[in-house]
């Protein structure tokens, strides 16, 4: 009884569409340090501490892909991205509601917006329930508020939440 060599090469696995949200951090390092570099090194320290280090995790993430790519283990493909299929939907949804956040933004403020994304998010991905899609929406709205706007006191936009709140506490 003999048997037959599996001749067949293994299935290279596809990590491009891994690289898309380092890529994205990246730009957004680079776009940070680009609004501080003129502050005082105090005010920067901070975020250019650790937008050095998250350059620098993305550099060894970017060796380690090059490796793999080199070796025939990995390829650039966007398989991940792209397939299943069924899935493209949600996905396209989710960008639409990221954007539409983003273009809102000063109108409703940061709270109000984050509730109403969050809401939209939950629903696009299939969640139909509305305890858990208001409970879930709030928390996040309530957090980013008491995070951002009260404890922070970032230069995100205020919109009617914002304003309402200050006036009470």
């Amino acid at each position: 009884m003999t048997t037959k060599p599996n001749n067949r090469k293994p299935k290279r696995k596809a990590i491009g569409a891994d690289l898309i949200i380092p890529a994205l951090a990246v730009a957004f390092t680079i776009y940070y340090y680009s609004t501080v570099w003129e502050l005082n090194w105090e005010a920067k320290a901070d975020g250019l501490a650790i937008g050095g280090l998250l350059i620098l995790l993305v550099a060894v993430l970017l060796v380690r892909t090059a490796l793999q790519v080199k070796r025939g283990e990995a390829t650039l493909g966007m398989d991940k991205l792209l397939y299943p299929l069924e899935f493209q939907g949600k996905r396209w949804g989710l960008a639409a509601a990221i954007v539409v956040f983003i273009a809102t933004l000063p109108f409703f403020g940061f709270t109000l917006g984050l509730f109403l994304f969050m809401c939209a998010s939950l629903l696009i991905l299939g969640v139909r329930k509305p305890r858990p899609i208001l409970a879930t929406a709030l928390s996040m709205a309530a957090g980013g508020y008491v995070l951002f706007i009260a404890v922070l006191d970032t230069r995100f936009p205020h919109g009617p939440v914002e304003y309402i709140l200050t006036r009470i506490f």
